[in-house]
This record gives C-alpha cells, sequence and structure tokens, in this order.
C-alpha cells in the first residue's frame, strides 16, 4: 500500500487477545501497520478485569500514552525502570491522559469493581521485543490485527471499512 487509505471500524470489531501470562487484560490493536499503511502510530484498546493488574515494566525505546475510557484505575509510574521502587501512583478514570516516556515504569492496577477500558498510543513502531503483548499476538496470530470472525474488511477506491454481520457503515 502506497499511501494509507480512510479506515471506518469500530474496535468491538476487532478480536480481543489475551496474553497466557496475563489473563486479566484483553488488547484489540486497533491501528498499526497492518491496518494504517506506512504509518507509524500503534492505538490499541485495552481492558484490565476488575480487581486485577497488570505485571508492569517499561519499553526502553518506545513512549506511550495511555487515554481513560471507562472505569478507574491506579497507575504506577516512574522509579526504578524495571520494578517501579520509589515511583509514584495516580488514580485515573475516563479522559484522563498519560503520558508515559521511553524506559519509564508504569502498571496498571483496577482495585475497582468494575473493568478498565482505557486506549494505548505508541507514536512510533512496536519493534518486536519492545511489547510482550504485541510479540506474543504476532506469534500466535502471524499479525497484529484481527477481526472477529463475522466480520470483514471491505475497500472501495477512496477508503476501507469494517461490514459487521453484513451491515455496511458505507452511506451512498
Amino acid at each position: 500500500m502506497d499511501r494509507p487509505s480512510q479506515l471506518v471500524l469500530n474496535a468491538d470489531d476487532i478480536e480481543p487477545f489475551t496474553h497466557p501470562a496475563d489473563p486479566t487484560y484483553h488488547s484489540q490493536h486497533i491501528l498499526g501497520s497492518e491496518t494504517a499503511g506506512v504509518h507509524d502510530l500503534l492505538l490499541n484498546r485495552g481492558t484490565v478485569d476488575p480487581r486485577s493488574g497488570l505485571g508492569g515494566g517499561n519499553h526502553p525505546d518506545n513512549d506511550e500514552i495511555y487515554y481513560g475510557v471507562s472505569g478507574t484505575s491506579l497507575v504506577d509510574l516512574g522509579g526504578h525502570p524495571d520494578t517501579g521502587e520509589g515511583g509514584e501512583t495516580f488514580s485515573i478514570g475516563p479522559g484522563a491522559v498519560v503520558f508515559i516516556p521511553a524506559g519509564t515504569f508504569h502498571r496498571l492496577r483496577n482495585t475497582a469493581d468494575e473493568p478498565f477500558v482505557l486506549l494505548t498510543i505508541w507514536p512510533q513502531p512496536a519493534a518486536r521485543g519492545a511489547n510482550g503483548i504485541h510479540d506474543q499476538r504476532l506469534d500466535d496470530w502471524g499479525t497484529g490485527f484481527k477481526l472477529r470472525a463475522d466480520r470483514e474488511l471491505a475497500s472501495t477506491k477512496l477508503s476501507r471499512r469494517v461490514i459487521d454481520h453484513g451491515v455496511d457503515p458505507l452511506r451512498p
């Protein structure tokens, strides 16, 4: 694809991926090289189950941005790059924006009784080794992006879109 075309989809069109080592986090790779062509941006929707948390870590070469969609969570930031010791903890919810510079320890801990949903944005490509769930998805699926079984990608000369159960969002 020489130039990216417009793309219309709903995050619910995307098959969630759950890493076997982190079964309480569900990742939906929305935008990346598979969907946006030559664009470097990686956009993911993540869901942390109620009363669950992630192990935490850092991405040495990748900045990351969190945007809270629904629910609440604690986010541990900074301190030791591998353990977070000496860092700070913040409470985040819908509309919260968290910028995580490359190499910064970060961890989500959902202490609520409802799921925490967030968008994660990487303004650069995710090289192999930068993110365990992204690597595992590539290993298991052979791609970062996978539509649910009852969805299909359709194209015109100008755009691509997802058709859900035969319903096409393109209006004449």
